[in-house]
């Protein structure tokens, strides 16, 4: 009779991912660089100076979920090669996440990408400054709603990461 595996949970996958030190390791550098990244984008947009718009601690919540999303990403990742799954889009979207993020607490420098975007499906010159300053008022929540997203990735990362822990594994 074959031995019952015992399934992971979410949070047992967290701690297996985390306590391991190569995947510290990666997310401490994730963090390193997730941090130049907003630094670069928010330093060239504002003509040198680091200044920004939102509380400092959005932007640490930023940098830690997208830098947990992307390890948790190549665990999966590492995880898929010996299964039969794929599951590598979410390295993808911690990268995205946080460059939007960066782009969003920067004083003004979303506003000549999100004008050229806007001209560019029809917008009108009022509509686009109404989206600009509406997203400059509540550039606040939209960073708590990127941040929530990642969380909420995460968690679907882990849900992915023990069914791939049930597959079968190559031979």
């Amino acid at each position: 009779m074959p031995k019952a595996r015992k399934k992971l949970g979410r949070a047992k996958v967290f701690k297996q991912i985390f306590t391991s030190p190569l995947y510290i390791l990666l997310t401490i550098v994730a963090l390193i660089a997730y941090y130049w990244l907003f630094k670069f984008l928010i330093v060239s947009s504002n003509d040198g100076f680091f200044f920004i718009t939102v509380p400092i601690y959005l932007i640490y919540a930023l940098i830690i979920s997208a830098s947990l999303l992307l390890s948790t990403s190549i665990y999966a990742v590492s995880k898929s090669i010996k299964a039969k799954y794929a599951a590598a889009e979410g390295g993808a979207l911690s990268i995205l996440t946080s460059s939007v993020g960066g782009l969003i607490v920067g004083c003004s420098c979303y506003a000549p990408i999100l004008s050229s975007m806007l001209y560019a499906i029809g917008f009108g010159t009022i509509q686009v400054s109404s989206a600009i300053s509406f997203l400059g008022v509540y550039q606040a929540w939209f960073v708590v709603v990127i941040v929530a997203a990642n969380l909420i990735f995460i968690y679907y990362q882990l849900g992915r990461i023990t069914r791939i822990g049930d597959a079968h594994t190559r031979r």
